[in-house]
């Protein structure tokens, strides 16, 4: 029998967790929710000899998330077309386009052949997010799971494409930086130098912006382990700090701070959150758990603890734009929608267009951005290089004058 570890609240607030042993995770809800605690988690404890020791805890590689997303699109029609579930799970197996993914897909079905839910099995997966879980887990309580698993997948592509505007925003931007460095460092180090001892051995005078290279390079040289070394340490530093909890909750605040990052990082947790709780809500899971899931979707540590701290408010018999009224942390417009769609009694659907909203601006504002960047970057780099060609050009006539 599998061991699993929770972790509980009492009807005062007070954490509990440990450890029990039970046939599958919803005989461990039970016995907690008998002794009158309100579940928060609970999670396979992996040991060697178990089959969830290559699940959440595993150290192989988990599939990509396009691959999980394919997946569960798959899987949505398959149910949708009247497929039973462990014959669509099969089938998903057989069609995987990755080992991690057909490992993820096996596993799951044999779970589900001892007798666990497919929620129970996709949760022993550190490849599903707790959303994703908590979706499935709503439509097997409610018989309608193909479409959940439809709206999982949905949530799924709308973050892989807010991630991957952000990444074709920067690749050519760092491209061309980081040629252009390497370029001129070459040319600096390597080549002006050895001009300058031609030079020197014709007698010829240096012009004087290629003398200002080479004090540079000279500076350079005669600097480059201790300028490496502080690159390392000043580096370090700030990964450490962020690997650290406290550090990482100082460091996202901090952020949220600069002007034009705070502002991207509140348009995207703004749209993330109102995303996931559109789709959590519209699926029946309660506010209070909702907040739990989304709190646990959002990047920004500080962001997630206000989404806690309203989850709290709400038990507490607050409203959910109060609880949530914090300008550093989420754009003004939530709060007002999220009014909206409470005294209306549709916050589903708001949330949805505001998350809607959200999205469209923050791709809006890459794209501006992107277009920005590259005229500056063209300027401001082809400036450098250029005195650099000038430099060595007006060497080369000094050395043939």
């Amino acid at each position: 029998m599998p061991t699993f570890e929770f972790k509980a609240r009492t009807a005062t607030g007070r954490l509990e967790s440990g450890q029990i042993d039970a046939a599958s995770r919803s005989a461990v809800a039970a016995q907690l929710q008998g002794r009158g605690l309100i579940v928060t988690d609970v999670q396979v404890v992996a040991t060697p000899t178990s089959a969830s020791s290559l699940g959440r805890w595993s150290w192989r590689a988990n599939p990509k998330s396009v691959d999980v997303e394919i997946g569960l699109q798959q899987l949505s029609l398959m149910l949708k077309s009247g497929t039973n579930l462990l014959t669509a799970l099969v089938a998903l197996r057989e069609s995987a386009p990755s080992r991690p993914a057909r490992r993820v897909w096996t596993q799951v079905a044999e779970q589900i052949q001892l007798g666990e839910t497919l929620s129970e099995s996709m949760g022993s997966q550190s490849c599903f997010t707790d959303f994703t879980i908590q979706l499935v887990k709503v439509g097997e309580q409610t018989g309608h799971l193909a479409p959940v698993i439809s709206r999982a997948a949905e949530s799924m592509q709308s973050r892989r494409s807010i991630g991957e505007e952000v990444i074709s925003a920067l690749i050519y931007p760092l491209l061309v930086i980081g040629m252009s460095i390497g370029v001129t460092m070459y040319m600096i180090i390597y080549l002006i130098p050895k001009l300058e001892v031609y030079l020197q051995s014709l007698g010829k005078s240096i012009p004087p912006m290629t003398l200002f290279l080479l004090t540079g390079s000279i500076w350079l040289r005669e600097n480059f382990v201790a300028l490496i070394a502080a690159v390392v340490v000043f580096g370090l530093i700030p990964i450490g700090l962020y690997r650290t909890k406290e550090g990482r909750f100082l460091l996202d605040k901090a952020f949220l701070r600069v002007p034009l990052l705070g502002h991207l990082m509140r348009l995207s947790d703004t749209a993330s959150f109102s995303r996931s709780m559109s789709s959590l809500v519209a699926n029946g899971v309660t506010l209070t758990e909702g907040l739990g899931i989304a709190a646990k979707l959002l990047y920004n540590r500080f962001s997630a603890t206000i989404v806690t701290s309203a989850k709290d408010q709400i038990i507490q018999g607050s409203n959910l734009a109060n609880a949530l009224d914090e300008p550093l942390a989420f754009t003004p417009m939530l709060t007002q929608m999220v009014a909206i769609g409470e005294r209306s009694g549709n916050l589903e659907e708001v949330l949805r267009e505001n998350a809607d909203f959200h999205e469209r601006q923050f791709l809006t504002i890459m794209r501006r951005l992107n277009a920005l960047i590259t005229p500056i970057l063209t300027i401001v780099i082809g400036s450098v290089v250029g005195y650099v060609y000038i430099a060595f050009f007006m060497a080369l006539f000094a050395a043939a004058g």
